[in-house]
């Protein structure tokens, strides 16, 4: 019976729009969206009340492999009708922008809210959220892989900034301490990821590994205050560079310096100091986890009030874990490099602390792990740079010294940043492979050389990777652009056949895959990651079927865990899918949608 009501109600949905496409006119599309939009939600709630008749909001509902973590999941008509409808109402821009005030109220409302809560489940959790558990994703990270793709573990909590700022505590907090369950969380995804990773290429294999582990530093301390008030004091206190860079700066080795002391610092109480030792010492605990069971780890970037203290432990945890061993050191890292850093490009710092960060991986001996991204918090910034300039530091989040925003105040300029960063990045991997291909074939006669000469020769000769880097992107051109970087380096070649779209399928070396990787977000821009699948190809064994690294970002977390990412997500949604990429996501959908029922 369900069956066919919900054939009929997409017949009729589809007969008056996508079935008459020579009827179209901008006032009835308009029309025909929200239609389409109100039939799609109320498909995708009535299934999921045939599939779970007894709803609770955080219990662990049944992940079935054949349904929502299948790897035909993505075409399923159920997934078609939810990404319409997401896609739809992402492409709402006065709709986006009241949804975190929206959800507030109607979770406020007790009989409103388990019906929001419902319909936020079957909607943009199920579109954007992997599960609500490690364990139950396995079987999404199961189908990615057999879809050539790996996966970037995020366990999804983010920090209120209303409760960032507040000066108190409740007891409600005091008494559970949120921020050490995250901490074991985080423990508990890297064995997930290690396990999984370790029957697939085995326990001990140092290449082919494709599933990380995210790390958010403000959900793993009891008041995300201390990150800001020692990036406050590490801008105080820090030696200038020269040259200049704008805020948040580029870090020091000594900027962690006041954790070790008992001197004074006017930004830090004794309780901060306690809680950012606490955190750094976790930091190191889940560092040791991922370099033990072979997961890379990624520190995720925040708002730039947080940055100069994410920055600063960033590089601690690099220059301790991404160490290159010497060569013939056989009790090396099985990943390297372990540890990655966020680099935004919607930071006017990036070129420069990029650059900067590179030289001193290089003369201190480290691997400079890279995730390069665009950036998630633009109207955040500016509007808080805004009010520090206007109304003072006291009613703004903001702590930049600098005159100009921290961020471009264009995408175009946004975009400009990416794509030199992009050539930055890709050149220093080709240097990397070339030096390594080079120490291998000599390191014979280097065992001659005085040992005097030879701590370079150690770091080039390790066969170890000296620099990784992921790129994040789900614009085409810059996706377009790294692979065409790739083949102008000589880290790629043609094969001289093509993927379908006219373009030539790139092959692309094991020494390559191994430092390089691309990925977009789940539940976004699908078609973006198989194209990527689609252009390119390598001779490495059981490494993604063979193919080039491309992975999917897999946040997990239970609902009310996830509320503040989702309404993140949405609002960022607004920009990825605009300039008539929203469109195109729904008309995809549709037309799959119209193929599914009508063949």
């Amino acid at each position: 019976m369900f069956a066919l009501a919900r054939q009929t109600a997409l017949r009729r949905a589809f007969s008056s729009g996508l079935g008459q496409q020579h009827t179209r006119h901008y006032a009835s599309s308009r029309r025909l969206g929200r239609t389409l939009a109100l039939v799609g939600a109320g498909l995708g709630f009535t299934a999921f009340l045939v599939e779970h008749p007894t709803i609770h909001a955080d219990s662990n509902l049944p992940q079935k492999p054949e349904s929502r973590n299948s790897s035909s999941d993505s075409t399923s008509l159920r997934s078609l009708v939810r990404a319409y409808v997401v896609y739809s109402m992402c492409s709402f821009p006065t709709l986006v922008d009241a949804a975190p005030k929206l959800l507030k109220v109607l979770m406020g409302i007790p009989v409103v809210r388990n019906i929001t809560e419902t319909f936020v489940r079957v909607t943009f959790f199920d579109q954007f959220v992997g599960g609500d558990t490690a364990q139950g994703t396995l079987p999404l990270l199961s189908s990615f892989r057999a879809a050539n793709k790996g996966v970037l573990f995020s366990y999804s909590i983010e920090v209120d900034e209303n409760e960032a700022t507040s000066s108190n505590t409740s007891s409600k907090k005091k008494a559970q301490p949120v921020h050490k369950r995250c901490v074991d969380e985080m423990i508990r995804s890297i064995d997930v990821a290690a396990d999984f990773e370790d029957s697939i290429v085995g326990q001990h294999a140092r290449s082919g590994r494709r599933t990380w582990v995210a790390i958010k530093l403000t959900a793993l301390l009891p008041d995300a205050q201390s990150l800001i008030a020692l990036s406050s004091h590490i801008l105080a206190t820090r030696p200038q560079h020269e040259p200049s860079i704008p805020f948040p700066g580029c870090p020091r080795p000594t900027d962690l310096n006041v954790l070790n002391t008992t001197a004074d610092s006017k930004f830090l109480s004794e309780k901060d100091i306690a809680s950012l030792r606490e955190l750094y010492s976790d930091l190191r605990r889940i560092s040791l986890r991922a370099q033990e069971r072979g997961v890379k780890l990624l520190i995720d970037a925040e708002y730039s009030w947080y940055q100069p203290a994410i920055d600063a432990m960033q590089l601690a945890l690099m220059r301790e874990f991404n160490k290159i061993p010497s060569q013939g050191d056989k009790s090396g890292p099985i990943v390297q490099p372990l540890v990655y850093g966020t680099f935004q490009a919607y930071l006017r710092r990036t070129p420069l602390h990029l650059a900067q960060s590179y030289r001193d991986a290089q003369a201190n001996n480290y691997a400079l792990g890279v995730k390069l991204v665009r950036g998630a918090y633009h109207p955040h910034e500016v509007s808080a740079h805004e009010a520090a300039r206007v109304h003072g530091k006291q009613d703004s989040l903001s702590i930049s010294p600098d005159a100009l925003p921290p961020v471009w105040s264009s995408k175009n300029e946004t975009d400009s940043c990416y794509n030199e960063c992009v050539k930055m990045v890709v050149g220093w991997v080709k240097d990397d492979v070339r030096s390594n291909s080079a120490s291998a074939s000599s390191s014979t006669s280097k065992l001659s050389v005085g040992r005097w000469f030879y701590r370079k020769d150690d770091a080039k000769s390790s066969g170890l990777p000296n620099i990784g880097v992921l790129f994040g992107s789900h614009n085409g051109a810059s996706v377009k652009l790294i692979l065409s970087e790739l083949l102008g380096n000589g880290l790629a070649t043609s094969l001289g056949v093509e993927n379908g779209e006219g373009e030539a399928v790139l092959k692309l070396e094991d020494e390559v895959i191994e430092r390089v990787t691309l990925a977009q977000l789940y539940g976004m821009c699908d078609e973006l990651t198989d194209y990527i699948v689609r252009r390119t190809s390598s001779n490495a064994p059981m490494v993604l079927n063979g193919r080039f690294s491309v992975c999917r970002a897999v946040p997990y977390g239970s609902l009310t865990e996830t509320m503040p990412y989702l309404s993140r997500r949405a609002i960022e949604n607004k920009s990825v899918l605009g300039n008539g990429h929203a469109a195109e996501e729904r008309r995809r959908a549709g037309r799959e949608i119209w193929a599914k029922v009508f063949g």
